[in-house]
């Protein structure tokens, strides 16, 4: 799921690991359904001018991540299931 940094530049998948202190191979769980990630998604699109931040990135299996293109899967209830996932982590620290 995750490669290296492109040109001694953090890409979106290494800010993401590094956050959360996954290492290479790790299993990385689905921040909706606890499965096996496979992909990272921006919350709000990259494509919209959004940004690599950690609050824009969340882990989701590819069913999840196409249902979230396919707009099955509403930006607010991503955004709130991330915050919510993000929050569990800190508190865990």
């Amino acid at each position: 799921m995750f490669s290296e940094t492109h040109k001694g530049k953090l890409n979106y998948k290494e800010i993401y690991k590094n956050y959360f202190g996954y290492v290479d191979d790790e299993f990385v769980p689905s921040e909706l359904s606890g499965r096996r990630a496979q992909d990272l998604h921006h919350v709000h699109f990259k494509s919209g001018g959004r940004d690599d931040s950690i609050e824009n990135l969340m882990a989701l299996t590819r069913e999840e991540h196409d249902k979230a293109h396919r707009r099955e899967l509403t930006e607010e209830y991503l955004k709130q299931k991330h915050l919510e996932y993000i929050k569990r982590f800190n508190f865990k620290k």
